[in-house]
């Protein structure tokens, strides 16, 4: 199991590569990963961006699509984080753990991913995270957090950073039964302002059935039945069936005679006379 005792930043880690990505500090206060080339650091700086250059670059890799500040951690800027930014990530309830590796993920190909696992049970087993300490965020001391928010009640997931963070969590991912949930509520609270239920003290059963009826009446839970098609709007004419008996106005063409035959083209046909006495 990993250490409980934190990472300082008096003691940083010494990682600095050229790889294409830099830490700079938005006109806001958030600190997020450039493109370290030139011509895009000038459009940042002219725009009131600070590069925090003292903590060199690192490269593209997916795995810091996961672990975004890993490479500040690594060379000791935890302390670049604002409050705001820190309680925005949940790094003041769940501080990320630092290897102890002095690379960077990507770095070499014989380094393409961290080797080991946190709190393993030997030397080997840990790999990259032998020793590995979880972040220490200086500009914490002495600031009230508050209380840390509840587990989602629908999944039990419980590394929200924040109350915002869980309501739109749940939102989202459990649009549907917040639905449900929201319909009930006020279903029940219409029976009772109704008079349907007697008193805030009915029984569950009686609230069951209440709703369920409701339910019923509003056509939830019936079965489906196929749409017959929309028929024709008022007004719309069908259109007339032709007479069957009523002639058509062209006249049918004239059949054309048969064309002779080859073998009878050239031929005369005797005429028969009767030359009376």
């Amino acid at each position: 199991m990993a250490s409980e005792k934190t990472l300082t930043t008096e003691r940083p880690n010494a990682v600095i590569a050229d790889q294409g990505l830099i830490y700079c500090r938005m006109p806001g206060g958030e600190v997020v990963a450039c493109d370290a080339s030139d011509m895009e650091l000038m459009k940042k700086i002219r725009r009131g961006w600070q590069v925090l250059s003292d903590y060199g670059q690192f490269g593209s890799s997916a795995y810091y699509m996961d672990h975004p500040y890993e490479p500040l951690f690594q060379a000791g800027g935890a302390h670049e984080l604002s409050v705001a930014q820190i309680t925005q990530l949940g790094y003041h309830l769940h501080p990320p753990l630092v290897p102890t590796c002095d690379r960077h993920v990507g770095q070499d190909k014989d380094h393409l991913t961290h080797a080991g696992r946190p709190g393993g049970s030997s030397p080997k087993a840990a790999g990259c995270w032998r020793g590995a300490r979880a972040v220490h965020f200086p500009q914490l001391a002495g600031v009230d957090l508050g209380e840390p928010p509840d587990d989602c009640e629908y999944c039990g997931r419980d590394d929200f950073p924040s109350v915002a963070a869980l309501k739109q969590h749940q939102d989202v991912m459990h649009t549907d039964r917040r639905q449900q949930e929201r319909l009930g509520e006020a279903i029940v609270n219409g029976l009772h302002q109704t008079g349907v239920l007697g008193s805030s003290s009915s029984s569950a059963q009686d609230i069951a059935a209440a709703v369920a009826a409701t339910l019923q009446a509003l056509g939830y839970g019936l079965p489906h039945r196929p749409d017959p098609g929309p028929g024709p709007e008022p007004g719309d004419e069908l259109p007339e069936k032709p007479d069957e008996d009523e002639p058509n106005g062209e006249p049918e063409p004239e059949p054309e005679g048969e064309p002779a035959s080859a073998s009878r083209r050239g031929r005369r046909v005797p005429v028969q006379t009767t030359i009376s006495a």
